[in-house]
């Protein structure tokens, strides 16, 4: 913003400055609005980039459904500027490849995004359950997990493992309950 904001400074200064220079002159040109420098300057971001960044390789409906919810709840909670800031985007709108660590801003619209299209626990029930082929009792660790943590708990340990916080208590709890639970 302070980028858009400058640029309409300046645009009305100038706007002013060639008024005073003849009486006989056109009317100076409108300055230009903080709306359209960010419509200037931005470029659009792919829900479907965004999605598959998400998913992976998953061709499962149900990976590829939470994908576009998530792309779009993103894009809902980040702008432009703020995905491109945060490091998911780059310069031209294209999604990178490899994400960085986030900042806490980043990381709670990434989660908040996140949990608005999947079920956390259900999540990792999926993922145990691949790594085990299937040698887990599904409801006994969905119940185990639900009772263990609450959802602000999971969204916190979440949020810092995105930030970088994995030595934290609140993610070494999840992990901690995700194990308990598995056994």
């Amino acid at each position: 913003m302070p980028r858009a904001l400058s640029s309409l400074v300046v645009a009305a200064a100038a706007a002013l400055g060639l008024a005073g220079c003849s009486g006989d002159a056109d009317p100076p040109p409108e300055p230009t609005t903080s709306a359209s420098v960010v419509a200037e300057t931005s470029r659009p971001v792919s829900t479907a980039d965004l999605a598959a960044l998400f998913t992976g390789n998953s061709t499962e409906e149900l990976d590829r459904r939470q994908g576009r919810c998530f792309a779009r709840a993103l894009q809902r909670r980040l702008d432009f500027f703020e995905l491109e800031a945060g490091g998911i985007v780059d310069s031209q709108g294209d999604v990178v490849e490899v994400l960085p660590v986030f900042d806490e801003v980043t990381a709670a619209a990434w989660v908040d995004a996140q949990l608005a299209c999947v079920d956390y626990v259900e999540a990792s029930l999926r993922a145990l359950l691949t790594q085990t082929r299937g040698g887990l009792d599904a409801e006994a660790y969905a119940a185990c997990l639900r009772d263990a943590l609450t959802e602000a708990e999971i969204q916190a340990a979440l949020e810092l493992t995105l930030s970088g916080g994995f030595d934290s208590p609140e993610v070494a709890a999840l992990a901690d309950a995700q194990a308990s639970c598995a056994e």
